[in-house]
């Protein structure tokens, strides 16, 4: 006879003690009373083996069911010699840097892939998690929060898939070292595989004999890993040479005390540079404050070490301040907020795979010493993708000397946890792209490619290769990802997705798509009102901005991804699906294609290239990204070719008349692009409103000694002219032309700023700018009189004009 429940789970625990190794308990079932009652009894079981216990109880409180299961819990744990805090399920974020020996999850309400991807770092090694869920053929008859949460107005519940909570317990059913009981039964449904372990035996920790950095820092580290991390990033108490820089990268998996050891480098280095230069300015960027929370707590704790008394400020509950008297400052600033930041002896990147590329690029070229943090695996981000495009760019840059270190070892359990590995293969975040061969780069010069179209229930539950190839793409060629990202993509019931694979069945491109539009009179009278329009962007805002309500009754298609394999971009993979697209929404007389993005001028290139009309963009910019969101549709036919091109028109009417305004900041060359005229001019019929005063302002500004300060009207006249009737006139300026009137006159910046932005000389900008307003007044004003004695203005006189 085999053993019961509790002797298996006995078992199970011992093992996972031994080897410093997590286990899972899965209890399913529908009766309240029996499920909280194995778990108490689970955490009996384990608080015999398992002294002083500390752990967490998660939960949905605004369920009726979720509040009388954990109400029979705590009273069937009384008496057990643990401790238990009881947390919502919302205050997952800030659980991120605890520790604790058990964890139970009630998944009965609730399946939100970034809660249990949060949560399954957090236990240490020889510890358990216990899941409450009901029965499968119970479970996908009910929707969970999350997915009441993807719900859109063309859709009911009846069309919710249910794909994600089959993958979560198949791969439960898989697990080695998971126990799963049938609690409405009583029995085990799923004994765990047992032996075949190795016990754990913890590593002495060596620290160098030479180490520049405190040994009271030292001794902190919890691996060796994180000592060979820190002896990395002493290289930067030395400040390199004028010219040139140094950047230390570090990346890891989630759960190896990466962002505790730059903590405490940072002390470190406070430390050293403080006695050398007497002052240090330390900054910290992230996408938010709480990503930074660790690092700041292990910030605090290597000052204390080094006998430091430190000033802390918060924002919320983050630290967002540390402060020594006033020798030592190290500040948390938003990502966007560095490329004005000013006077940083270091700075430190955390996350770094989460942070827009253009914000990268502009920190690298302003500081001279940067530490570089990404996860690899994570619901941060795809590390490996940062490590593809950013790192590449650092290693290739002649005059940065890179430190790369990669930390291996876990902090709170061994390596080879199965509980992590799980993890990682039901959410899929150690999907990687296929591996790409000389075979590969053959067919796609040959254009070997077949475009797909999944069976979504094969794809995303049978077809485990091609999903990992699929996701992986799709996470490593943009920088915002999360967990919830393959729940929404599996159970939403208006996304859907397409492929374009190689001949050989390879995936190189990856596209999430959602349905939108198809809304009834009812739906559009209550947006007009004021509604949001849930999962239907581009009909919302262009109904709001525009009020064009017949364009929500076509049917369109959103681009919400669209990623090529990274070691095959600028190969035209990506105009090539798009191309795949367009074609099948034509047979399928879908009326418009539409995409939204946080703008950059090489990605709005690519969709401007591709036939993509700029329809609205937000009026500021993410507080953290930086970014403007902007929103562009493509007709598919006739139908929503005028309403596209009059909501383009509107669009850059407004932006055209902004640009001194919310978006006099907005980089040159991107509103070029996003005032791209599709042979469609704003106004043809509209000439330059001057009067004669105005034009013999502009000659003698254009040919004689006037200054820009004095035509400024005039000047801007004209150029909002160029843009009113571009489309109509066969005038068409230079690219880099167009950029020095619109960050010049139309957004009226300062000269320095300008001259900076623009890449040039002060005084080489006024005189092109001259240059330019001669080619438009020889345009527009078409019988100028220019006295002779402007033309023969000889260059002495002009450069004492220009000082």
């Amino acid at each position: 006879m085999g053993m019961g429940w509790s002797d298996l789970l006995r078992e199970l625990v011992k093992e996972g003690l031994s080897s410093n190794h997590r286990r899972l308990i899965v209890l399913v079932g529908i009766n309240e009373e029996k499920l909280a009652r194995y778990a108490a009894d689970s955490l009996r079981v384990f608080s015999s083996l398992v002294k002083g216990a500390r752990g967490l109880y998660m939960y949905q409180p605004e369920y009726a069911d979720a509040q009388r299961r954990m109400s029979r819990f705590k009273g069937f744990i009384n008496g057990v010699p643990v401790v238990i805090d009881y947390k919502p399920y919302k205050e997952t974020d800030k659980l991120l840097g605890t520790t604790v020996d058990f964890t139970i999850l009630d998944l009965v309400n609730d399946l939100k892939p970034n809660d249990v991807g949060r949560l399954g770092g957090i236990v240490r090694g020889g510890g358990i998690y216990v899941f409450m869920i009901p029965p499968l053929s119970e479970w996908v008859k009910q929707l969970t929060k999350f997915q009441q949460s993807i719900l859109v107005p063309q859709y009911g519940p009846d069309h919710v898939r249910h794909f994600l909570k089959v993958r979560f317990w198949n791969k439960l059913m898989n697990m080695n070292k998971a126990l799963a009981i049938n609690v409405d039964s009583d029995e085990v449904v799923k004994e765990p595989v047992l032996g075949n372990v190795q016990p754990w035996k913890p590593k002495e920790i060596v620290i160098p004999e030479k180490a520049r950095f405190s040994r009271a820092i030292y001794e902190l580290a919890k691996t060796q890993d994180q000592v060979e991390a820190l002896r990395a990033m002493e290289v930067l108490m030395e400040r390199p040479p004028r010219g040139k820089k140094v950047n230390v990268v570090l990346i890891a998996d989630r759960g190896r005390g990466k962002s505790a050891i730059i903590g405490l480098a940072l002390a470190a280095l406070a430390h050293r540079l403080r006695k050398v230069k007497g002052r240090v300015r330390l900054a910290v960027t992230a996408m938010n404050p709480s990503n930074v929370s660790t690092l700041m707590e292990f910030v605090v704790k290597g000052l204390k070490a080094l006998n430091y008394d430190v000033d802390l400020s918060y924002w919320g509950s983050d630290v967002v301040s540390v402060k020594v008297g006033v020798s030592i400052f190290i500040d948390y600033i938003r990502p966007y907020d560095m490329l004005s930041e000013e006077g940083r002896d270091i700075v430190v990147v955390d996350e770094a795979a989460m942070i827009p590329l253009p914000v990268l690029y502009g920190i690298h070229g302003r500081f001279s010493r940067v530490i570089y943090a990404s996860t690899i695996h994570g619901y941060e981000g795809a590390g490996r993708g940062f490590s593809l495009r950013f790192l590449k760019f650092l290693r290739e840059d002649r005059d940065t000397r890179v430190i790369e270190y990669e930390l291996k070892e876990p902090i709170r359990y061994a390596l080879g946890d199965p509980v992590e590995h799980w993890l990682f293969d039901t959410l899929l975040l150690d999907a990687e792209p296929a591996k790409i061969t000389n075979e590969d780069y053959d067919l796609i010069n040959k254009r070997g490619f077949n475009y797909v179209i999944p069976d979504l229930k094969e794809f995303f539950l049978t077809n485990e290769d091609q999903l990992r190839q699929f996701f992986g793409i799709y996470v490593q060629a943009h920088y915002r990802n999360e967990p919830d990202d393959l729940g929404m993509m599996m159970d939403a019931p208006h996304h859907f997705i397409r492929a374009l694979s190689l001949n050989n069945g390879k995936i190189v491109v990856s596209v999430e798509l959602a349905e939108e539009g198809g809304i009834n009179d009812e739906l559009i009278d209550l947006v007009v009102r004021g509604l949001k329009l849930p999962g239907n962007i581009l009909p919302d805002r262009i109904i709001k901005y525009w009020g064009l309500t017949e364009f929500a009754k076509l049917r369109g298609w959103r681009i919400i991804r669209i990623a090529t394999h990274p070691e095959l971009q600028d190969k035209g993979l990506g105009t090539e699906m798009l191309r795949k697209i367009e074609e099948e929404a034509r047979e399928r007389g879908i009326d418009w294609i539409g995409v939204g993005f946080g703008v950059n001028a090489k990605l709005l290139n690519f969709w401007i290239r591709n036939g993509y009309m700029p329809v609205h963009i937000s009026p500021e910019r993410n507080p953290i990204s930086g970014e403007y969101s902007v929103l562009l549709a493509k007709p598919i036919n006739e139908a929503a070719g005028d309403t596209i091109i009059y909501a383009n028109k509107e669009f850059r009417l407004r932006l055209l008349n902004s640009l001194q305004g919310p978006f006099h900041d907005m980089e040159p060359d991107v509103v070029r692009m996003l005032l791209t005229d599709w042979g469609q001019p704003l106004d043809p019929s509209y000439s330059p409103r001057l009067t004669d005063a105005q034009v013999r302002r502009l000659v003698a500004y254009s040919w004689g000694p006037m200054t820009y300060e004095n035509t400024t009207d005039a000047i801007t006249e004209l150029v909002r002219t160029y843009y009113l009737r571009k489309g109509a006139d066969s005038i068409e300026l230079p690219l880099f032309y167009e950029e020095v009137i619109i960050c010049k006159v139309l957004q009226a910046r300062p000269w320095k700023e300008a001259a900076r932005v623009l890449g040039l000389r002060k005084s080489t900008l006024m005189l092109l700018l001259r240059e330019v307003v001669k080619l438009l007044i020889q345009y527009y004003i078409k019988y100028t009189e220019i006295p002779e004695f402007m033309i023969s203005v000889t260059k002495s006189q002009r450069k004492g004009q220009s000082r």
